[in-house]
């Protein structure tokens, strides 16, 4: 497997589990529940990186995704965690994420496809 598959593998389970913690969540709920909260931010850290290992070439291919937005909020969570507003984080949670994961989806389905079976 090669360093765009694996991070792509990171971001589909990264985004899968963001949705999972939030799945039975309002935003009251979700603004009152400090756990979902950081374990939210930890996910966001870990597409960050993922976003990071991403090839130059993969990226330019790939340009409907924000990466740098992406890269951006990493950056946030991690050396301005004290300025993350909850409120955003819960709208990060119901579109962004949901969208990352299909852009990233259909990029890995169509990537798998185009591979040969029957080739080692």
């Amino acid at each position: 497997m090669n360093r765009n598959q694996e991070a792509i593998l990171d971001l589909i389970k990264a985004c899968n589990l963001i949705i999972e913690f939030c799945a039975n969540l309002d935003q009251t709920s979700f603004l009152n529940d400090e756990k979902t909260q950081s374990s939210v931010l930890y996910q966001i850290v870990i597409i960050g990186e993922a976003v990071n290992r991403l090839t130059p070439d993969f990226i330019a291919n790939h340009p409907q995704i924000p990466f740098n937005a992406i890269r951006g909020m990493r950056n946030r969570v991690v050396h301005e965690y004290k300025e993350v507003d909850d409120h955003i984080l819960w709208e990060v949670t119901q579109s962004n994420i949901p969208e990352l994961l299909a852009q990233i989806e259909s990029i890995n389905k169509s990537e798998s496809s185009d591979k040969d079976p029957y080739r080692f």
